[in-house]
């Protein structure tokens, strides 16, 4: 059985304003990656999921 923690990701999309969005880090509690619009954040943010699932450096 999988633990609740291991299947949540680490980087989420989090808005801070109508055109505004960010990638939030879990892990550090800081948000990057500014974007403005919800899709592009989350591209970005499932991209970084993907490194880090992967054992990626960046």
């Amino acid at each position: 059985m999988t633990s609740k923690s291991s299947e949540q990701p680490r980087f989420v999309v989090e808005e801070h304003g109508r055109c505004s969005f960010y990638v939030y880090d879990k892990t550090t509690g800081m948000s990057r990656y500014p974007s403005f619009t919800r899709r592009g954040a989350q591209k970005i943010a499932d991209r970084k999921n993907a490194e880090h699932t992967a054992g990626g450096t960046r």
